[in-house]
């Protein structure tokens, strides 16, 4: 059972040994996943000198490890956000998540970027029937006010979708999908060399400094310099910036893939190949591979750190409990990776003080972050169409978190008690 992900296999993240700049970058950015690549890819066509500086390898964290799930759901549904926001602003903020999808696939396709990209659509089926009266209700308001090609499907209904027993129904989406999460980091970190952004990797930022020239950023082998930065960590930001460690934290998140399979076996449990995710509190997110040839699933498996081998057989029981007829298959790799949430559970851009920052996808950000990334570029440059309907929506902090999210392990086992009993 390997430790790596799987997703590896075809597409390992590689060290690019770039040594500093000289010069003056006109843009520095840090983090060189989904977020930051698409940020300098779109720097870089508009003509800036653009570094990014990546801690470990181009996509080395969970641009590389995540399900390559493409979905368009925020978490507090358009229900939530109307609540929250009214009806304009909170439509405006759902289009976003919609506009995400067709950007991801238009630049894919403009870059030419080769990572198993299919817009196929995505199933959430309900555990309970309190589950699918809530999805019911969202997809209702949805409805009334955009245009999305999604349906309600009921208990009898989703056999299309997956071949599994004892969910509820669910909701059905036709314009979302899969790709192969570490063939598109590379092919995006590949474009934005072309375009001729300077990708150094491995090299951590340790220091950021405000000067006259803009930023100063400290590493191990020297100081780089920018006029702008671009923060764009995600799960991964530690200490680096204050704002941003008292207001993101991360949340860890495992997948297995299993052995191969016959192709048969795999698509008899997924007829139209649709990512699946479901709605339990520790939710569990599945999907077959894109050779067709293996079925990967995704959880929280343990509420404490615990070895590989104790998470995958965690895992493995959540699959046969969904699929029984992959019983007799082995697990042949186990990876983990982070996420990251904000306390209000939304995706976030915008600046303080200088710096600009994009992240908090809350874990479904393979189409968000690029999206997002290209955004925060257009704001570096200045141009209106940088402009989203998320700018200037609350940012908090809690007096109780400084970086260290003791309060995770206390969620989760409130999560785990209330899917038990069904509340």
């Amino acid at each position: 059972m390997k430790t790596d992900p799987f997703w590896w296999d075809a597409a390992r993240p590689e060290p690019t040994h770039l040594a500093l700049p000289d010069a003056l970058s006109d843009v520095l950015i840090i983090g060189g996943g989904y977020t930051g690549l698409s940020a300098a890819l779109t720097l870089a066509k508009r003509g800036q000198s653009v570094t990014v500086l990546e801690a470990e390898m181009p996509g080395f964290g969970a641009s590389s490890r995540n399900g390559g799930m493409i979905g368009n759901l925020l978490k507090p549904g358009l229900s939530g956000l109307i609540d929250s926001y009214g009806v304009e602003r909170g439509c405006a903020i759902y289009k976003e998540a919609l506009a995400s999808v067709e950007f991801i696939a238009k630049r894919i396709g403009e870059e030419g970027i080769d990572c198993d990209l299919e817009l196929n659509g995505r199933f959430y089926p309900a555990v309970l029937d309190k589950h699918l009266q809530a999805m019911e209700g969202d997809f209702k308001v949805r409805q009334k006010y955009l245009d999305i090609p999604e349906e309600m499907v009921g208990p009898n209904d989703y056999a299309e979708d997956v071949d599994s027993a004892g969910y509820k129904g669910g909701l059905r989406q036709h314009h979302t999908g899969g790709l192969h999460p570490a063939k598109y980091v590379k092919g995006l970190a590949q474009a934005a060399t072309r375009a001729g952004a300077r990708i150094i990797a491995p090299l951590r930022a340790e220091e950021i400094i405000k000067n006259s020239n803009g930023f100063a950023v400290k590493t191990a082998t020297g100081t780089l310099e920018a006029r702008t930065l671009l923060i764009a960590t995600n799960g991964y930001g530690a200490g680096l910036y204050p704002f941003l460690q008292k207001r993101v934290f991360p949340v860890g998140s495992t997948m297995i893939a299993t052995e191969e399979l016959s192709e048969n076996l795999v698509a008899s449990l997924f007829p139209t190949r649709r990512m699946i995710t479901d709605t339990r509190k520790m939710l569990s997110y599945y999907r077959p591979s894109p050779d067709g040839r293996r079925v990967l699933l995704g959880a929280r498996p343990t509420i404490f750190p615990a070895a590989p081998e104790v998470q995958a057989r965690s895992l493995k029981k959540t699959l046969d409990s969904i699929f029984p007829a992959l019983r007799q298959a082995s697990v042949s790799h186990i990876w983990s990776g982070n996420v990251a949430y904000d306390f209000a559970a939304m995706p976030t851009i915008g600046e303080h003080e200088g710096v600009f920052y994009a992240m908090g996808y809350c874990g479904s950000g393979v189409a968000m972050s690029g999206y997002f990334g290209h955004k925060a570029a257009l704001k570096i440059l200045g141009d209106p169409e940088g402009e989203t309907a998320f700018d200037g929506l609350p940012f908090e902090d809690r007096f109780y978190y400084n970086g260290k999210p003791w309060f995770l392990p206390v969620a989760m086992i409130g999560y785990r008690f209330r899917d038990y009993f069904g509340f």
